[in-house]
């Protein structure tokens, strides 16, 4: 009983950050939310040249925390989107 009290959260961590991985190439989560920014607007421009570049900039002054919120307000919207369509 101990024991799975034990390894479920940190079952529950490696599979966030395998997720993140997998999905970014990134476990950080600001540069996971700057990938995310650049992956959304070249969907919306075509494909545009050095726009992680730009959106790493703009990450790099927030917060671990900020950056996790946000990754998450954007999954969110794309969820949200999602289910409406």
């Amino acid at each position: 009983m101990i024991r799975l009290l034990i390894a479920s959260p940190v079952a529950l961590a490696l599979v966030v950050l395998a997720s993140l991985y997998m999905a970014y190439g990134q476990v950080d989560p600001c540069r996971a939310l700057a990938v995310e920014r650049a992956r959304r607007a070249e969907g919306a421009l075509g494909p545009a040249a050095g726009v992680e570049r730009w959106t790493r900039a703009e990450t790099s002054q927030l917060s671990s925390g900020q950056c996790a919120g946000d990754l998450l307000d954007s999954w969110g919207e794309r969820l949200s989107h999602h289910w409406k369509a």
